[in-house]
């Protein structure tokens, strides 16, 4: 025993002698650890792979991933999705993060892996682990100046209970959350220098929030930019900062990060302002946890599937002490951490109800349980400060040893008391709660022993080697498991196969039902085939108001769908079974509509609404035929028959997700209606000329015409998508340049000094 303490005190000297070279171990070890926690998912042996459950990561992010990909390999900007909800804005739709850099970088990598498949998203959420436990290792190590505590608080935050639990499901919620510690770095470095910020790396968290906007998870950033700010001001002041130069920097930062990601930001906000979110009130978006939930910050897998507010027992009790000994900056993180942890209960407290109405941004988001990002990022950090503040001279071991054998000796007391009562109710036994409750005695056991009555050696190597291990033992032995399932990534089956080679390959565009062949996912758009159905957590309005309001029947016609999957034998409108899989749990039919309406045909009848809920009732009226009579809220200019024309004809000549031509021959004034979702940002020619589009049907688009024949051309140019990209190329341009300065001035420092 003495032989291997000597051997870690002189490793420790070594690594010691060049802080680099310490550094460089530390991210090493966070690799071999990382490589050792998602060994099942990294393996070549299918017998040990596993992968994450199908569900939003396959059916949303996976999809996405895909269409992003074949687009910009294909030298096209993906600015239109005609393949699921009837059509949608893709790059408007955050979360399909169509420029975020480590996206790009890994559609580029796929080209020498086979293409861009389940197997290669996973991989991505896996590398923005590692990224995040190399930045916060990095930032809590500039902190403390503790190559130690760096590693603590990574572990802590890499591997605890929030960001192995539903993040990478959603996985723009893991990807916008790991860049917030190289934000606090930025800022940490930016504080450091006397006299004001310094310029630099104000612009490296800049960068860091630019890069968490362009992951597409606006909720997770807007927890981070409260944060950063937060930061921001308790730095400043501790540096003396003034008010001034103060707001100014942090401003800076916040402009210099929405300018980077405002080729993103600009058009979702145009979006968002036209989805179902928008017309969320307080009740919608209020949830968050139940109070009981508490008991996962000390128990997880036990109340809930996962565990958000665990960080480990470890964590939690070096927490606690960073407060106690009042270690530099423990009472800020301690604040934080009280903040969210209270936001994280939703509407069950009055501060959700005051956040809501005065800070900006608060009454976009449901799911404040979200704020558990901010819990399990100020714990992490609270613990690298409690390892600095026991290694801290002056140190009371007794108290602290007490307070730590009364929490273990209550751990133990309910673990022998949930076990005895399990022996006498007459109900299943609670096998995890009882498992949970000895894991908790053994933990809080050996914390007792390390950071209690070991406190006195906080300062040698074998006491640090022997609290990474518990650390480790803790986290790996909680959350190892969470959300994998024993299936090789390669052999996911994500939707109906069997029935799919049926749909016949036609020159004239048409659209399916595949509620039931598709599941529930957007797997049109993996497929090519073009959905009414779809996911996302931003939909366009008038497309739910279809889906909700209107009649089957009635949604395929306005829709121009002609094939539906479905487990019903007969359909409200004439059909045919052209193929069907009764192998299953439930028989699956593919029906072929009769007569259906096309892409785009002509009315020649206008019925005026004055809203779009008297248009859908008008809609949903059986009585109502959309094939002759348009609805709109004004009337055309146009010379309108007596009878409608039989002999009009609309063909779709080119039917591209942001170009649409049709020729149309129509014997007498109308109003041409096109199976398309209304969006702003299309524009349209009637013959070279331009033409305004009408929004007609409560959601779809239409064009008048006089008589005659026409070329009419509608393509997809967003003034969101130009101004963002001309805000974020000069944002680009401030970054660099403020970059180049900065070194100059840097370098002109040194030499002076």
């Amino acid at each position: 025993m003495n032989r291997l303490r000597k051997l870690l005190h002189e490793a420790q000297n070594w690594l010691l002698a060049r802080p680099l070279r310490a550094d460089l171990a530390a991210v090493l070890l966070l690799t071999l650890l990382w490589a050792l926690f998602f060994w099942r998912a990294l393996t070549p042996n299918p017998a040990n792979q596993v992968s994450y459950p199908e569900g939003d990561f396959s059916g949303q992010f996976l999809t996405f991933a895909i269409y992003q990909a074949r687009r910009l390999l294909a030298g096209e900007i993906p600015l239109w999705n005609p393949y699921n909800m009837a059509g949608h804005p893709f790059l408007a739709d955050t979360q399909a993060a169509v420029f975020y850099p480590p996206r790009l970088l890994t559609i580029a990598a796929s080209q020498f892996t086979g293409g861009f498949t389940y197997a290669t998203l996973q991989a991505e959420a896996l590398l923005h682990y590692w990224i995040g436990a190399v930045l916060m290792y990095l930032f809590v190590r500039r902190l403390t100046a503790s190559y130690l505590a760096g590693l603590v608080s990574a572990l802590t935050l890499t591997f605890g209970g929030y960001q192995t639990g539903y993040p990478p499901l959603q996985l723009a919620i893991l990807e916008a959350g790991v860049w917030l510690p190289l934000a606090l770095l930025g800022l940490t470095r930016a504080s450091e220098q006397p006299g004001g910020w310094n310029l630099r790396w104000l612009a490296v968290s800049g960068l860091a929030l630019g890069l968490s906007l362009l992951a597409g998870h606006p909720q997770t950033t807007l927890f981070f930019l409260y944060v950063l700010i937060a930061y921001g001001i308790y730095r400043a002041v501790g540096a003396g900062i003034g008010w001034l130069p103060m707001g100014l920097g942090i401003a800076g930062v916040v402009a210099l990060g929405f300018g980077l990601a405002a080729v993103q930001i600009v058009p979702g906000l145009e979006y968002m302002r036209l989805t179902i979110r928008s017309e969320m009130g307080i009740d919608a978006l209020s949830g968050g946890f139940p109070f009981r939930d508490l008991v996962v910050l000390v128990l997880p897998n036990v109340v809930t599937l996962w565990s958000p507010l665990y960080s480990g027992v470890a964590a939690l009790a070096l927490a606690g002490v960073a407060v106690w000994r009042r270690e530099r900056g423990a009472y800020f993180w301690a604040v934080v951490v009280l903040v969210a942890l209270v936001l994280s209960f939703g509407g069950a407290t009055i501060l959700y109800r005051i956040v809501y109405l005065f800070a900006p941004g608060a009454s976009w988001f449901r799911g404040q349980e979200r704020a558990a990002y901010v819990v399990a990022h100020g714990i992490a950090i609270l613990s690298g400060l409690g390892v600095v503040a026991l290694r801290r001279s002056g140190l009371r071991v007794k108290p602290l040893a007490r307070v730590l054998a009364i929490a273990a000796a209550l751990a133990w007391a309910a673990a022998v008391e949930a076990f005895i009562i399990s022996r006498f109710v007459d109900q299943p036994e609670p096998i995890a709660l009882i498992n949970g409750l000895f894991l908790l005695g053994g933990l809080a056991t050996a914390v007792w022993l390390l950071v209690g009555r070991m406190a006195g050696h906080a300062h040698r190597a074998w006491w640090g080697a022997a609290l990474l291990a518990l650390v480790v033992f803790d986290l790996f032995s909680t959350s190892a498991n969470t959300n994998w399932e024993p299936i090789p990534a390669n052999e996911r089956l994500l939707y109906h196969r069997t029935l799919l080679p049926s749909l016949p390959d036609e020159e004239e565009p048409f659209r399916i039902d595949g509620r039931v062949g598709l599941a529930h996912g957007n797997y049109g758009t993996l497929l090519g085939v073009e959905d009414i159905r779809g996911i996302s957590p931003l939909e366009l309005s008038a497309h739910e108001s279809y889906e909700r309001l209107l009649p089957d029947y009635r949604l395929y016609e306005l829709l121009n769908v002609k094939y539906v999957f479905t487990d019903w034998r007969e359909l409200e409108r004439p059909s045919t079974i052209i193929a069907r899989d009764e192998s299953g749990v439930q028989p699956v039919y593919l029906h072929r509509l009769e007569n259906p309406l096309p892409r785009a045909w002509m009315t020649y009848y206008v019925s005026l609404a004055e809203d779009d809920a008297q248009a859908l009732a008008w809609l949903a009226d059986p009585g109502f035929d959309v094939r002759t009579t348009v609805i709109l809220d004004r009337a055309p200019t146009l010379d309108f028959p007596a009878e409608a024309p039989e002999d009009a004809q609309v063909t779709v000549e080119v039917y591209e997700p942001e170009r649409l031509v049709l020729s149309v021959d129509t014997p007498a004034d109308g109003v041409l209606v096109l199976s398309e979702m209304y969006y702003p940002g299309w524009q349209a020619t009637v013959d070279g000329n331009e033409a305004t589009i009408w929004r007609a049907n409560a959601g779809l688009r239409a064009l008048p015409l006089t008589a005659g024949q026409h070329e009419v051309t509608l393509v997809y140019r967003p003034l969101s998508f130009q101004v963002g990209v001309v805000l974020s190329l000069i944002s680009l341009a401030l970054l660099a340049s403020g970059m180049i300065a900065g070194n100059r001035l840097s370098m002109r420092s040194r030499q002076q000094s």
